[in-house]
């Protein structure tokens, strides 16, 4: 068992260096770590750093209902050090996935804090459109909007706490089993991602 998942995360691993579809860079970090996160994989970028400009779609976990108070805390913090350390040259977009699915903040300097703290206060009232798969639509977003001369990423905050639903889990296994489209790939990516924490506990058991 141990070995069978060792060579699947070889796979998974083989398949994203040959990806066609490599412009987006995609990171996955925990509510609970991502302030801590952020201190370590954003760096200060003023309008006058020689540093790459960011364009940074942040897809949020999300239960059925709304976030919880501590998590609303969190991620007020986290975006509150995210609008000190971008430029007002850099963008940043808000989406969600699990519980409710859709844009929650289209792209926008991260220096309009106000627009910002209101979305993640009012997450779910902050959507306009509900869809089926917030992960697919996270990456249509963000290919949509791109950034030539941006470095362009889409960072994953996953929230244990959230309840999955059913549907979601049959929508990433679909997508699975369709990986022949290239605008999937990421969506391969952002799954193994998900998975490699859980992979790893099994393989050290």
């Amino acid at each position: 068992m141990k070995n069978q998942l060792v060579v699947l995360v070889a796979l998974l691993v083989s398949f994203f260096c040959t990806s066609q579809d490599q412009y987006i860079e995609t990171k996955s970090v925990s509510i609970d770590n991502f302030i801590t996160f952020i201190v370590e994989h954003i760096e200060n970028n003023d309008e006058d750093s020689e540093s790459s400009l960011r364009n940074v779609t942040f897809l949020l976990q999300t239960p059925i209902s709304d976030l919880s108070p501590e998590d609303k805390v969190i991620l007020k913090q986290a975006f509150k050090l995210i609008s000190e350390r971008l430029s007002l040259n850099d963008y940043i977009s808000i989406v969600t996935y699990s519980g409710f699915n859709g844009i929650a903040l289209k792209k926008t300097t991260p220096k309009d804090l106000k627009s910002i703290i209101y979305s993640i206060e009012n997450l779910k009232s902050s959507i306009n459109e509900f869809h089926n798969d917030g992960i697919e639509l996270a990456y249509t977003y963000t290919k949509e909007n791109l950034e030539e001369e941006a470095k362009n990423m889409v960072i994953m905050v996953r929230n244990p706490k959230s309840l999955i639903a059913k549907s979601s889990t049959v929508d990433q296994a679909q997508i699975l089993q369709n990986g022949n489209e290239p605008k999937k790939n990421n969506l391969v990516l952002l799954t193994a991602i998900t998975l490699l924490p859980q992979i790893i506990s099994v393989i050290k058991d």
